[in-house]
């Protein structure tokens, strides 16, 4: 691939160097023919569009920026990152959420969805075939950690993937293998503008208390964490990837017009029917915690009449008993599969 000859190259990105190395790994990714980039103006991305331009040149990127409007600076972070993909001559659109988070729920989490929704159909009008994340080693170390944290298993221990298909859209993560301070290191150097998310340092997040209280005492204590947090991540995500194979296998016995067949599920025993249960659900676009997951198969498996009443509210439907089966009774507009 040859880098772009209408704006200069800047030497010895650590991005670049990353994103070198994921497409000789991957390299059908590399001949997409437009390249998308979730860009949030921030260092990270900044970097990644910068290594993205001298990859392949400005004309076949478009700048992805999804506005929460979460902070009162978001217009002017829209901005930013608008002059930043003028200057550096990269194709640049945006869309403006309204986010409606519910009592209890995580601000976050509901952020993140609502933002890999977003990026997808903006990908599908720019005509992109792939989106590039930013999200880095150091990212991956505080996933890891938080999944540690809040009690998961292998699929939520496996962190983030490299490459993962989403709401219809391709997403590939190829800076795992840097350090967020690599990467600020060099755009200081290049004198290369950059926007600090105040977010990033609020201590109400658990994500950012973990940054700046948990890793650094990590970090004194093996200062090769991120390697050996990520093989840990990646071995987590070889188990993970058996036991969905399995669970996939079992649920095409399980599997009726209806939906899933009880007296099949509950020959499989309490573990296999859980993941069994959850990967049916991820695949009609519902998610469910492991405790109404385990709640769940406990009913189904006390008796043949287990479940009979049961009637759980999930967004756009409710999953309930019907005769045989257990099923997903939709209440309005079918929700995107995950």
């Amino acid at each position: 691939m040859s880098a772009s000859q209408s704006a200069p190259s800047l030497p010895n990105n650590p991005a670049l160097a990353a994103l070198r190395r994921f497409a000789a790994q991957h390299p059908g990714f590399a001949q997409a023919e437009r390249i998308g980039i979730a860009f949030s103006g921030g260092a990270d991305s900044t970097a990644l569009l910068l290594a993205a331009r001298d990859f392949w040149g400005g004309e076949r990127l478009c700048a992805l920026h999804v506005n929460h409007g979460l902070q009162t600076a978001a217009g002017s972070f829209a901005r930013h990152c608008a002059q930043v993909c003028d200057d550096f001559g990269v194709a640049y659109a945006q869309t403006t959420l309204q986010l409606e988070v519910a009592p209890g729920e995580s601000v976050e989490e509901i952020a993140r969805e609502a933002r890999y929704r977003a990026l997808a159909a903006l990908a599908r009008e720019q005509r992109c075939n792939v989106v590039l994340l930013a999200q880095h080693g150091d990212d991956q170390v505080e996933t890891l950690l938080l999944a540690l944290l809040r009690g998961a298993g292998p699929r939520g221990l496996a962190a983030m993937p490299a490459q993962m298909q989403r709401h219809g859209c391709h997403f590939v993560r190829p800076l795992l293998d840097c350090g967020a301070a690599e990467l600020r290191d060099w755009l200081k150097a290049q004198g290369v503008s950059y926007l600090d998310d105040p977010m990033n340092a609020d201590p109400a997040y658990r994500r950012s208390r973990i940054r700046h209280e948990l890793v650094p005492a990590i970090a004194r204590l093996e200062p090769g964490y991120r390697q050996t947090l990520g093989r840990s991540a990646a071995l987590c995500a070889a188990a993970d990837a058996q036991i969905q194979s399995t669970a996939a296998q079992h649920l095409r016995l399980c599997l009726q017009p209806q939906g899933l067949n009880l007296a099949a599920l509950r020959a499989l025993g309490a573990a296999t029917a859980s993941e069994v249960l959850r990967l049916w659900l991820r695949q009609n676009g519902q998610r469910l915690d492991r405790a109404r997951t385990d709640e769940l198969v406990r009913q189904i498996l006390r008796t043949e009449r287990g479940a009979h009443r049961l009637e759980l509210r999930l967004p756009g439907c409710i999953l309930q008993r019907q005769g045989a089966c257990l099923r997903l009774k939709w209440t309005e507009a079918a929700a995107d599969p995950a």
